[in-house]
């Protein structure tokens, strides 16, 4: 079917029951009309290199399929594949796929009919309004591992947990995303996903064995996360899994929950995602489940990433990047070897292996220390870094304000010398410092945006980040006089939060101590010099360690 023949659709008088309204939405390989008490789902006639629907049978065949797949998990919600009639071209759908057609009439394509879910109990709606509930979280997991629990295998199912298939999925992904890189995504971030999921699936290969011996590739859902997710009041219901495509059904059941992990992750609900996996394990008890999941997290994130990237330019591009920085964040996590330990006191998941212990060590998170004097565009490149690492931002400028209590863009120019007395900047660094250090306990990344004018005020990062052992690279930004005057003058036009005006640049010129440090803890970047991807090119190898 094509447009105009689905438009003829959007008629009451096609449809064998009452109808309530009409809706249409269409995703880039279905049609979907909404009548109030039934949704029809009609597949486009497209063919892609994962997916064929360009004939009739083929059609018929994949709609079969996914009535057959979704009612392992959703019943009452797949009802039947319809036919199509069309006589003198007029269109209308019938009751059921056992309903007589006239003898005038020839079935023009099928759809799948399924019931139709009130929009209010829409898993995103819910968690965009604040009424998802932890308990529903929780269902969701005895429901996914219940799946997944009595989930067909079989030695076809299996070998797609294999180390070679998995590789070749993963490096499909690469290639198709490299034409994005340095336009969409960035190119450090692209290298250290890349090589790091090499490493992994080199050094894990027993790993990704052990999972298909022990059964856990099963034909799952492959398309697991909250958009196909109804909460309603007597039952949750799980829709949409993967029909026309085995190759992404036929997966580790870790990769499964994964992206619905993942998803939680992205849409702001951490606490979700680990409550969801802690559900899900504890009904499982799945032994290894956490030594393989950051890596399925990575994968399912650098998917919705390229798929994101396909759609341009009708993707959202902060979507991408968030996605993007999600698998980087996921791979920085398993990005460490297995090493030996004899005190586990920074280590992970630990096994055993003839007389020695081996452990999995926890990459520490990494800090990163803006610093630089007034206008040097230290916290543009802040900006941009977190936006791509998803790294954890503290600004100076925005503690200050919430300390004294001043609205984000309200300016005091009379009480300057107040805001940034001595005692004010040092209750500002404090608490700037003892959040970030918070949340580097919590495995985030993170990055502190102030001056840092003085070794002091150095000296307390340095300090609390060697005690607890995590990497820190403080990165001074600088620009010519002339260059940070310009800046100066171009706040005053915009909405800036920042009080600092060319005054108080002038008055604090020349305070700003040079910063000794070593060279593995420090960094100067020439901020008028190269763009700011160059600038978080040059941060990101240096705290990579990175060719």
């Amino acid at each position: 079917m094509n447009e105009k023949e689905i438009k003829k659709l959007l008629n009451s008088k096609v449809f064998p029951h009452k109808v309530r309204y009409l809706k249409l939405r269409e995703t880039y390989i279905s049609w979907l009309i909404f009548t109030g008490n039934f949704v029809y789902k009609i597949k486009k006639p497209v063919k892609f290199s994962y997916l064929d629907f360009s004939s009739f049978q083929k059609r018929k065949i994949f709609l079969e399929e996914e009535l057959r797949l979704n009612r392992r998990l959703t019943k009452e919600i797949y009802l039947d594949v319809v036919p199509i009639a069309e006589s003198g071209g007029r269109l209308r759908i019938l009751e059921s796929s056992r309903a007589p057609i006239f003898k005038n009439e020839k079935i023009k394509d099928h759809a799948l009919k399924m019931k139709e879910i009130p929009e209010k109990y829409y898993a995103p709606e819910l968690l965009k309004r604040g009424k998802l509930r932890k308990n529903s979280v929780k269902k969701i997991a005895k429901i996914a591992a219940d799946f997944h629990r009595t989930a067909r295998t079989s030695p076809e199912i299996n070998k797609y947990g294999s180390i070679k298939i998995i590789r070749k999925n993963c490096e499909e992904n690469f290639r198709q995303m490299r034409p994005f890189v340095g336009k969409v995504v960035n190119e450090t971030l692209y290298k250290f996903i890349t090589e790091e999921t090499r490493s992994f699936l080199n050094k894990t290969k027993a790993l990704f064995l052990k999972r298909q011996k022990g059964k856990k590739i099963r034909d799952c859902h492959g398309d697991l996360h909250t958009e196909n997710i109804f909460i309603a009041p007597q039952k949750i219901y799980i829709i949409d899994c993967i029909e026309f495509n085995k190759r992404f059904r036929y997966q580790d059941t870790a990769s499964d929950v994964a992206f619905l992990a993942m998803d939680f992750d992205y849409l702001g609900k951490p606490d979700f995602s680990k409550y969801f996996i802690e559900q899900y394990n504890f009904e499982l008890k799945d032994r290894d489940l956490y030594k393989i999941f950051p890596f399925y997290k990575c994968y399912r994130a650098y998917i919705r990433a390229k798929v994101g990237c396909f759609s341009l330019p009708k993707a959202d591009m902060s979507s991408i990047q968030k996605y993007f920085s999600l698998a980087f964040k996921y791979a920085y996590e398993f990005s460490n070897p297995v090493v030996d330990f004899r005190h586990p006191d920074e280590v992970g998941i630990m096994r055993r292996s003839r007389s020695k212990i081996h452990y999995w060590a926890k990459r520490k998170p990494f800090l990163l220390v803006f610093c630089g004097e007034i206008g040097s565009g230290k916290s543009y490149l802040a900006d941009y870094l977190s936006r791509i690492t998803g790294a954890r931002l503290f600004k100076s400028d925005v503690i200050r304000k919430e300390i004294l209590g001043i609205p984000l863009f309200e300016h005091r120019k009379r009480s300057l010398e107040k805001i940034y007395s001595r005692a004010v900047t040092e209750r500002v660094y404090k608490k700037m410092i003892g959040d970030g250090l918070k949340l580097l306990k919590k495995g985030e990344l993170v990055i502190l945006d102030a001056t840092f004018p003085t070794d002091f005020y150095r000296k307390i990062v340095i300090d609390k980040a060697e005690k607890e052992k995590i990497p820190h690279l403080f990165v001074e930004c600088r620009a010519s006089e002339k260059k940070t005057l310009e800046r100066l003058q171009e706040r005053i036009k915009k909405k800036e939060i920042s009080d600092a005006t060319v005054q108080v640049y002038l008055q604090l010129k020349g305070k700003f101590e040079k910063i000794k440090l070593p060279k593995e803890n420090y960094i100067s970047i020439d901020t008028e010099k190269e763009d700011v991807n160059n600038e978080a090119n040059k941060v990101l190898k240096k705290v990579l360690c990175l060719k």
